[in-house]
């Protein structure tokens, strides 16, 4: 995929006036004031601080207790009954921004994030995270054994996980939604290992995204559109 411009995401960051951003069912997403900042200002932010070099030092202190102006976040905000979607925010050679929607009771596969460093950031709502510790294999498809997991939560908005190359997987729930995650990986992430524990194996797979720069790639089943969050 082409690197999509700064500009392209200033651009993005509001609805035109009158237009709400495409949202999903159930409740509207309720989010806690804490430090806030504009989308596009904080990815412009992560931008100079990549700087064309591998990794992103002191991303997780930045988004420590940082909840985004809601809206900001509006026209990225795309819920699909009973899942989850992945909302593409901002893309280069060094970073990838996304937002993902979750409707409650969504849970994520057991996956990894193919060997790049990822911070998750709750911007609504409320997760629980399940991380796995890797006993052998699961570096490849095919034979892959995972040991009990270790449970975070339920946290809420202002909290930050960090998934590294020495400790990638993990498993995620919203436990009350609709929630709101925002996710940043040094470098982009086009395809994971799925696991399943009961067949002790692992497969790769290749991520999609619902939406790019707010436009949904495809219509989304199973969703309504509520009146305007802001």
């Amino acid at each position: 995929m082409k690197d999509l411009s700064s500009s392209a995401l200033r651009h993005s960051d509001a609805s035109p006036a009158g237009q709400p951003g495409k949202h999903g069912v159930g409740a509207l997403p309720s989010f806690t004031p804490m430090r806030a900042m504009c989308l596009g200002e904080w990815v412009e932010l992560l931008r100079e601080k990549a700087g064309g070099m591998p990794g992103l030092v002191g991303v997780g202190e930045g988004l420590a207790g940082l909840v985004l102006k809601p809206s900001s976040l509006q026209p990225y905000l795309h819920f699909r009954r009973g899942r989850y979607t992945r909302n593409l925010v901002y893309r280069d050679a060094q970073l990838e921004v996304l937002l993902n929607c979750w409707d409650a009771g969504a849970v994520s596969p057991i996956h990894d994030h193919d060997g790049q460093e990822c911070w998750f950031s709750v911007q609504s709502g409320a997760f629980l995270l399940e991380n796995y510790p890797l006993e052998s294999g699961g570096l490849s498809p095919g034979p892959a054994r995972l040991g009990a997991p270790t449970a975070v939560g339920p946290v809420g908005a202002g909290h930050v996980d960090f998934r590294c190359p020495e400790a990638p997987i993990h498993r995620v729930t919203a436990t009350q939604g609709p929630a709101v995650s925002l996710h940043v990986y040094a470098g982009p992430v086009d395809r994971c290992l799925v696991f399943d524990p009961r067949r002790q194996r692992c497969v790769s797979r290749e991520l999609r995204y619902h939406s790019v720069f707010g436009r949904p790639l495809a219509p989304l089943e199973g969703t309504t559109q509520p009146p305007a969050l802001f």
